[in-house]
């Protein structure tokens, strides 16, 4: 087992060097590093549904996507991150325990009591502060991980409370209430300590094993790797599975209710209520058929239709958030779209 602390902090360095060792490496390995603040999706998750985009998008915390399953996290400077890569049985690939197993004793030898649910989480009473999800590619497994030190709980529940709803078939999160470890510790101590503690735990749980250090080669691999896929808007939104989400288009009299369906990233139909069929403001909302569910491009169709919008009797100022947010419509007409 090679086992060596990853020292950059780029969140997308991070995830695309688990991609590139799942793919390239020969040896067993297990990797500790730790991000900056951002949130990391599962693969199969749409990510508007699992996070408060206003939030993260006016905190510019980046939104990135792995490749494994599982449910959304927030990571920061105060959150533990691992990796293992290993050679897998063919006949039973999928094995959270062997690896989950490994995690529980480190935190048992620091004196804290751990339980696992069928989710394969680990729990410190009824707090979680270890989730997992893997990834297998050919004939190895990826198995990663978090473990809360000492993450800031306030931003972690900011980033991932979503204020929007959204229909499809996309991987939902399983919520639970999290907890960090650092205060159960007997002895405080930082997470510098934390990390280099764990470590060395892991050069004696596997005997023979190798401490490790990236090449420059490795590293540029990974950051060509962070740059092509990781830092994309059409990975980390547009793989999201097809959805649906009402927007509420704001109008200088009330709000217009549109259902729109979403797929590949692009708006790729727009209903709009029967009794409005035909009036300039429909074409104009139809014509948004192909772009992307995002700021900029929602911003560019303003822009370029700014005039129709405003004689349709659109509040241009509230358009595009009104893509991204929920907003508060009198009852009168909630009635009325019922």
């Amino acid at each position: 087992m090679l086992i060596f602390h990853r020292l950059f902090t780029d969140p997308y360095m991070n995830i695309a060097a688990e991609e590139y060792f799942v793919k390239h490496a020969t040896d067993d390995m297990c990797m500790i590093w730790t991000n900056e603040q951002s949130v990391i999706i599962g693969k199969h998750q749409n990510a508007f549904a699992e996070i408060n985009y206003p939030y993260v998008r006016e905190n510019h915390i980046p939104v990135i996507r792995r490749i494994s399953g599982g449910g959304a996290v927030y990571h920061d400077t105060g959150n533990v991150n691992f990796t293992f890569i290993k050679k897998t049985n063919k006949t039973n690939q999928v094995d959270f325990e062997q690896f989950t197993s490994v995690i529980v004793k480190f935190i048992q030898s620091l004196g804290i009591a751990v339980n696992i649910n069928k989710r394969n989480s680990l729990f410190a009473g009824s707090l979680k502060f270890s989730g997992h999800a893997e990834h297998i590619f050919h004939d190895r497994v990826l198995h990663h991980g978090t473990i809360l030190f000492n993450t800031d709980l306030e931003k972690l529940q900011n980033c991932l409370t979503p204020v929007k709803e959204y229909q499809g078939k996309a991987m939902a999160s399983v919520r639970s209430d999290v907890g960090n470890i650092a205060p159960l510790l007997p002895e405080y101590i930082d997470i510098h300590q934390f990390i280099d503690n764990f470590v060395s735990w892991l050069i004696v749980f596997y005997t023979g094993s190798n401490l490790y250090e990236l090449s420059p080669d490795e590293t540029e691999a990974i950051r060509q790797l962070s740059e092509t896929r990781y830092k994309t808007w059409q990975w980390n939104y547009g793989y999201s599975p097809a959805y649906t989400f009402r927007v509420n288009i704001p109008l200088q009299a009330g709000f217009l209710p549109v259902n729109i369906k979403v797929e590949n990233g692009k708006f790729i139909q727009i209903v709009m209520p029967d009794e409005t069929s035909g009036n300039p403001l429909t074409q104009l909302l139809n014509s948004m058929a192909g772009i992307l569910h995002n700021e900029e491009n929602i911003d560019k169709f303003v822009e370029n239709n700014h005039h129709g919008l405003e004689l349709a009797g659109v509040k241009i100022v509230n358009f595009t958030e009104a893509f991204f947010k929920s907003v508060l419509m009198p009852q009168h007409q909630l009635n009325q779209i019922e």
